[in-house]
């Protein structure tokens, strides 16, 4: 059933002008485009916010470093590692650089996002396990542990088949998003003014918030939107979140790498 926008008379699914009043019926059309808002910080600090936040990631990494430097002295994986986190500082700034305007260009061109987002996903994913590789190799030599030596080496063998991989399974999604068919949603092209409704009418149901669950963010993702849907469900900036897992990624030894796979295996996709 259509509503009459002038009379609040029910007239028939398809018909063009109201059988009660005579006045003509809102036409329908295809619904606007999905605008996903930026945060505060996007708002305030705009094209300078990734920047600040790549320099927060990086003063972290230092600190990492000088606590590493400073258990060199009793402990051979510090030293190890610390050296060679120190030697690939620039690196490591720079993908912090990639990370924080990745997910800024997520929200400020959501249009044209997705088709950059699988390049962007497999060199965040081929670094991490580049960095966990190089954890693995240097825990192992400096404790002979062979198993984690080897463990270490094969990562590095198939670093370049977990790239391609990740690029050709992100550029398959999207081209089947492309060519998903969009089901019709059909809304009134201007606004239709609350008017009383007819004797009898049944009141429109409003809808009723539902509780808040933790699901993988589809509108502020960098890889499998882990973060961002952690982020959304305490409703904090999911710049902290990633950074926090990335410091945990670093003191478990990559044990949060593994935490982050679960996750985004277990957890429902948002909406």
């Amino acid at each position: 059933m259509v509503q009459c926008p002038n009379c609040g008379a029910a007239n028939v699914e398809g018909a063009t002008q109201c059988q009660n009043c005579g006045g003509p019926l809102s036409t329908l059309t295809a619904p606007a485009p999905v605008y996903y808002p930026q945060t505060p910080f996007d708002r305030s600090f705009r094209g300078a916010g990734p920047l600040l936040k790549a320099l927060i990631g990086f003063i972290l990494v230092l600190l990492i470093v000088e606590v590493l430097q400073a258990l060199s002295g009793s402990s051979t994986f510090a030293e190890r590692f610390g050296e060679f986190l120190d030697s690939n500082l620039l690196l490591i700034f720079l993908i912090l650089l990639l990370t924080a305007y990745s997910g800024y260009s997520s929200r400020r061109y959501y249009r044209y996002y997705p088709y950059i987002s699988p390049l962007v996903a497999a060199i965040i994913i081929t670094f991490v396990i580049w960095l966990v590789a190089n954890m693995l190799g240097t825990l192992g030599s400096s404790h002979d542990v062979d198993e984690l030596e080897t463990m270490g080496d094969l990562l590095f063998s198939i670093l370049y088949i977990i790239f391609l991989l990740v690029l050709l399974i992100g550029y398959i999604g999207v081209v089947m998003r492309a060519n998903r068919p969009e089901p019709p949603r059909m809304v009134p092209s201007y606004p239709v003014p609350d008017l009383p409704r007819p004797t009898g009418a049944p009141a429109p149901s409003q809808p009723v918030p539902g509780p808040r669950r933790l699901v993988r963010s589809d509108r502020n993702r960098i890889l499998f939107g882990v973060c961002g849907g952690m982020a959304d469900y305490f409703d904090i900036d999911p710049f902290l979140i990633r950074v926090l897992w990335v410091v945990g990624a670093l003191v478990s030894f990559g044990a949060f790498v593994l935490a982050y796979l679960i996750m985004a295996i277990l957890l429902p996709k948002g909406p």
